[in-house]
């Protein structure tokens, strides 16, 4: 893998990171990188590819996700990185409701299993959403 770059700020060391949870996915066939941050994904049940895009955003805001639709076409998830990071209660209901999924780490893994991608929520031990909210 080549180390590229971004406008975004995201080291390659979370580019590195993604890739590897992608090559070791139990549902991800083949991934492509492009754009330094952009992963287009065949996944094996589905049949169907998606496109992520790789960020490391400690608050991920309704802005921020509107920017990340206009500069990268096609996106069906925005991952944002580690479980330290999380999205506003805005940015998340505006994209369960347009069919864009937004994860952190603890999250995405489940998410490449789901049809739905854009509808996966974590859950703790007693059965209850486990959401990476934090308002900006």
């Amino acid at each position: 893998m080549n180390n590229g770059s971004n406008n975004w700020n995201v080291p390659y060391s979370q580019i590195t990171w993604f890739s590897i949870l992608l090559d070791s996915h139990g549902n991800v066939e083949d991934f492509e990188r492009s754009q330094d941050i952009v992963f287009d994904v065949k996944r094996k049940n589905q049949k169907d590819s998606i496109r992520i895009v790789c960020l490391n955003k400690y608050t991920m805001g309704q802005t921020m996700v509107s920017r990340i639709l206009n500069e990268f076409e096609g996106v069906n998830i925005i991952y944002i990185g580690g479980n330290w990071n999380g999205y506003t209660s805005e940015a998340k209901e505006f994209c369960v409701d347009s069919n864009i999924g937004i994860y952190v780490s603890g999250e995405i893994s489940g998410a490449l299993w789901k049809n739905e991608f854009w509808s996966y929520y974590k859950k703790d031990e007693d059965g209850n959403r486990v959401m990476f909210i934090r308002e900006e």
